[in-house]
């Protein structure tokens, strides 16, 4: 069906040369002398026409080497750690003017309200209106679509620069609405609580990690299509494919300063089938690019050095006892029940919105009603004078992993009061609760408005929600082995407290690892905290909660692909094996109308009025049935209407009238000439 080569490769390379060089010297008598290029002769004449010459080469040799895949990733990790420290810069700026607002106006409870719900309910009906006028493909996350564009199919418009632009304004918006989760690494002056004031967050749990990968990808998108100009390789489209393969490496890595873990991620949740030529490609570029987005961050002066975004100080002589170990399993177990609970939630939340004829209908004439209302509804519900100081509401998303991530314990034996809270931590304690109801409270809220958030029409993710309210639960379960071991585990005499933040740190990554189903949260997370004391327990935990939650629910992203029926086959997961055993000819229709090469009018008209298919196949004859290609309905319609219309048929007739006229004027002038021949 596909034919074969009857010669060895090696080999008819080899004897066309010969033949080619036998052909010159037959040809020209001798070895022929290679010419100077067109382009080169204007630059022969003339006193500096050796320079000229040398100029132009080297440009030239300068521009064919901008298409080298080192070259081409290093300009890729460049832009996406000036795109990525651009964005923390204006995400900055915008919390210092919500800080101003809500801090200005601590004398009135009701205009901090208004200040507190007004500011980000403004900023994300920004976002969504923008990006759904600019570009409606830059919503969401940007995961789902890259998995499936890197299966082979063609998604117009995904990777644009038009999407490019909404995406990346959109995103700076909704995450500088309050609440700059993920991308707020950076240790901007007052962008957080210190000590009683700062600027606190109101919008809702947004995530850039996923939206970063889709910015990569079209980072690289349009810089091959730049290179492409040039010539080379990159108007392969191969090499392009492989190029976005190291785009999605490089949007992890450079949102959370993580190359190892953001290559190991990007490879789970966006190939089937990884290249492994592709690997140092990913890996260069990531580094490269989490290298100059913290250079950045010290060059101005935001941080001293170059260290991990979460810096942890847990013990390393003894981290945690062995007899620790079923706790966080059991933290491995429950997230991956949580994990598969966040998946259906949030596709129970799509699918009613869309069931709803009549909220649909109202939603989408009314499209940016929806995000003001949810964002209007969270933010009620975190002002920090009302609800939300039992949910430690006024910390932005850098300062409640830094506080989960504290390695001191908050309570002993249920008394939050023994504690002396310090700075930030003060968010966590009430006067009329204990450290437990406020992290279990901070848990169920954030966990269903996570769900909640996640479906607003702007540019954002779900991953680093997750991870914080996965930090959370691993924190309520710390605290609770504090408590029920005031004084440690006992072990040969030896007595070792319980470190509450370690436990943080396993259920981080054991609930993003379950809703994401990755192992390499775990990778993640040793990169964020900077340290691997815990990478027994973390490993043992993301295990666990994958298993779990591949049992019950599919991943986050293939829920998603599910949802927008994107053309992607997704793994069947566990219970669904018998499945792999059905065939094509089990499921594919047998009995269709085709069209032939040599069918006339009667026949198509007889094949679209008989079958509703969208595509019809077309074969070479009714005898072979060997199939050339497919086309579409419409387009057999639209030609059918157009060779068929008044005007073609009017000039149909008169091409026919001018060649009768044409073929009587040749007899005319052939009877004449025959006439005056028989005169002579």
């Amino acid at each position: 069906m596909y034919g074969r080569y009857t010669q060895d490769l090696g080999t008819f390379a080899k004897d066309e040369a010969a033949r080619l060089r036998l052909q010159q010297e037959n040809g020209e008598g001798g070895t022929p002398q290679p010419r100077r290029p067109s382009e080169l002769l204007e630059y022969t004449q003339g006193r500096c026409a050796p320079c000229r010459v040398c100029a132009l080469q080297c440009q030239r040799f300068l521009i064919s080497k901008v298409g080298e895949d080192w070259v081409f990733l290093i300009l890729l990790g460049l832009v996406m750690a000036l795109v990525s420290w651009a964005m923390d810069f204006a995400i900055a700026t915008c919390l210092q003017a919500q800080k101003w607002m809500y801090g200005g106006l601590d004398t009135n409870v009701l205009l901090q309200y208004l200040a507190w719900v007004t500011y980000p309910t403004v900023l994300i009906t920004f976002s969504a209106g923008f990006t759904q006028i600019l570009a409606p493909q830059a919503v969401g996350s940007g995961i789902p679509e890259m998995k499936t564009i890197l299966r082979g199919v063609v998604l117009k418009e995904y990777l644009t620069l038009k999407t490019f632009v909404a995406k990346v304004i959109g995103l700076t918006c909704a995450l500088g609405s309050g609440m700059p989760l993920g991308k707020e690494v950076r240790a901007v002056p007052g962008a957080g609580w210190a000590g009683s004031r700062g600027a606190p967050s109101s919008a809702p749990p947004l995530s850039p990690q996923g939206p970063f990968v889709h910015i990569a990808s079209m980072c690289a998108a349009l810089l091959s299509h730049f290179l492409s100009l040039f010539g080379g390789i990159y108007k392969n489209e191969a090499r392009n494919i492989e190029m976005l393969a190291a785009a999605c490496a490089v949007g992890v890595g450079c949102c959370f300063a993580a190359p190892i873990g953001g290559v190991l991620f990007s490879i789970e949740v966006t190939s089937t089938f990884f290249a492994v030529r592709n690997y140092w490609r990913g890996f260069f570029a990531a580094t490269f690019s989490a290298f100059i987005f913290r250079v950045l961050a010290v060059w101005n002066k935001d941080e001293e050095t170059i260290t991990a975004l979460f810096k942890t100080r847990f013990r390393l002589d003894f981290p945690f006892d062995l007899q620790e170990l079923p706790a966080f399993a059991v933290i491995g177990i429950a997230s991956g029940f949580g994990g598969a609970l966040f998946v259906y939630l949030n596709r129970k939340i799509v699918q009613f919105m869309r069931r709803q004829k009549t909220i649909n209908r109202f939603l989408m004439k009314k499209r940016l009603l929806f995000p003001a209302l949810v964002t209007l509804l969270i933010s009620t519900l975190t002002f920090p004078p009302g609800f939300g100081q039992f949910m430690a509401g006024q910390l932005t998303q850098k300062d409640t992993l830094v506080t989960l991530f504290d390695n001191q314990t908050w309570a002993k034996q249920g008394v939050s009061d023994e504690f002396e809270y310090l700075g930030i931590l003060e968010a966590w304690r009430h006067p009329r609760s204990n450290v437990f109801v406020t992290l279990v409270v901070f848990i169920l809220m954030k966990f269903w408005m996570s769900a909640l958030a996640t479906t607003i029409p702007v540019p954002c993710g779900a991953f680093m929600p997750v991870f914080v309210i996965g930090a959370a639960f691993g924190r309520l379960v710390g605290e609770s082995m504090a408590a029920w071991f005031p004084d440690g585990i006992h072990t040969d005499s030896n007595t070792y407290r319980i470190v509450p933040g370690g436990y943080a740190v396993v259920g981080a990554a054991a609930l993003s690892g379950a809703v994401t189903h990755t192992v390499s949260t775990a990778v993640i997370v040793f990169e964020l905290t900077g340290q691997i004391s815990h990478i027994l327990p973390v490993m043992i935990a993301v295990i666990l909660a994958n298993a779990v939650a591949q049992s019950l629910q599919p991943s986050l992203y293939d829920s998603i692909i599910r949802i927008k029926k994107l053309p992607y086959l997704p793994e069947l997961g566990w219970g669904h094996h018998e499945k792999y055993n059905v065939r094509v000819e089990d499921i594919m229709v047998r009995d269709i109308h085709y069209v032939t090469l040599n069918c006339k009018y009667r026949d198509l008209q007889h094949v679209l009025h008989s079958t509703k298919m969208k595509s019809l196949p077309l074969v070479e004859s009714a005898e072979s049935m060997i199939l050339l290609g497919s086309i579409e309905r419409a387009q057999v319609g639209a030609l059918l209407c157009h060779q068929l219309s008044p005007q073609r048929r009017l000039q149909a007739l008169r091409q026919k009238v001018l060649a009768e006229d044409g073929h009587r004027l040749s007899d005319a002038s052939i009877c004449f000439q025959v006439r005056g021949a028989a005169a002579s």
